[in-house]
């Protein structure tokens, strides 16, 4: 069982589809690694392409994956951009990697692209 410290940064995202009706979206990024521990950047109010540089910190106890949600901030209800889940064996192997993932709705529609970098230190 894989234990250690995983730092995740999310540097920016792109090309983000545009959920809000009524204006820009205020797109943030949820980093969810299970039922128990999620962490969001703040909202980026009108910005499609917004940077965010905000860095988290994860314990792993086994956990195998990662799942990346992307967000419009509204004031009623916030409505799902797109999501990825990101596997971590790589990160295990090689204590560090810098990718852009693609962000999907129903698996299928391409709803933007988020850069991270992952850091993992194992225990």
């Amino acid at each position: 069982m894989t234990k250690g410290t995983l730092n995740v940064t999310i540097v920016e995202a792109k090309h983000l589809k545009d959920e809000d009706f009524a204006g820009k979206g205020d797109p943030y990024v949820k980093l969810i690694l299970d039922a128990n521990n999620s962490q969001s950047t703040k909202p980026k109010s009108g910005d499609l392409n917004p940077e965010y540089n905000e860095t988290f910190t994860f314990q792993i106890d086994g956990q195998k994956k990662l799942e990346l949600e992307v967000w419009d901030k509204d004031p009623v209800k916030d409505d799902l951009i797109g999501k990825a889940d990101i596997k971590l064996d790589k990160v295990f192997s090689s204590g560090h990697e810098e990718e852009w993932i693609k962000i999907k709705r129903m698996a299928i529609f391409t709803k933007g692209e988020v850069k991270l970098v992952l850091k993992f230190t194992p225990v």
